[in-house]
């Protein structure tokens, strides 16, 4: 007769623990997983300010001449810019000159396309930075045409009533935005032609030199130093 065999049941405490996975590995994966991410999140961030910073860049480029502020990146040269018109015929400036000598002269006749016109009135004008206004505005019989800088009268031209018809005008200057040029140049502000009747109940512009405004800035010779 055969026997079975009955292998005996270990005790409890001699059963081993299932295996336990290896929690380090697990999480060092996890850490470098997240530091990867991070990574590349920076990466992304980064370059896209820097796309966005660019095409700021070239907007406020874009923008600066809208701006009208003065812009000085060659202080040995003249600084100017022609500030926001607030009404019609507004005219101020600010201007940077460099050391040197300057004066401000105003025409109101034979003024040409081009060329200067003789000059009605004229003034030093020390280096640094200022404010120039131009104003032109009827007394009665009388136009007067008045410059100030910094808050202060400079320049006053009267001219009689029919000096200004009132049938229109061209206008000019030098200045288009903030700009610098060259300290040694004559600097047109505004030049301003004034339309004449054409007798047919029109106007037209003289071909020639015709009245209205010129206003300009330009350098002095200083006096020579004596010869050694």
């Amino acid at each position: 007769m055969s026997e079975t065999l009955i292998e005996p049941t270990p005790a409890p405490g001699d059963i081993p623990p299932p295996a336990r996975p290896n929690r380090r590995r697990l999480q060092v994966g996890l850490w470098t997983l997240f530091l990867l991410i991070a990574a590349i999140a920076v990466w992304v961030s980064y370059l896209t300010n820097q796309r966005h910073i660019i095409s700021l860049e070239a907007q406020i480029k874009a923008m600066q001449p809208l701006a009208h502020e003065l812009i000085i990146e060659d202080p040995s040269k003249i600084a100017v810019v022609k500030l926001e018109e607030m009404w019609s015929d507004d005219n101020r400036w600010d201007v940077s000159l460099p050391d040197g000598l300057y004066r401000i002269c105003l025409a109101t006749r034979e003024i040409n396309d081009s060329k200067l016109a003789p000059v009605a009135q004229s003034e030093p004008l020390a280096p640094g930075r200022h404010r120039l206004i131009l104003v032109k505005e009827l007394d009665k019989e009388v136009w007067r045409v008045t410059v100030s800088c910094d808050g202060k009268p400079l320049l006053t031209v009267a001219e009689r009533k029919a000096w200004e018809p009132g049938l229109g005008s061209t206008s000019s200057s030098d200045i288009s935005g903030s700009q610098q040029m060259a300290a040694d140049k004559n600097l047109v502000l505004t030049r301003i032609r004034f339309m004449r009747s054409d007798g047919a109940g029109g106007s037209s512009l003289a071909t020639g030199p015709a009245e209205g405004i010129l206003l300009w800035i330009e350098p002095v010779e200083g006096p020579k130093p004596p010869a050694k």
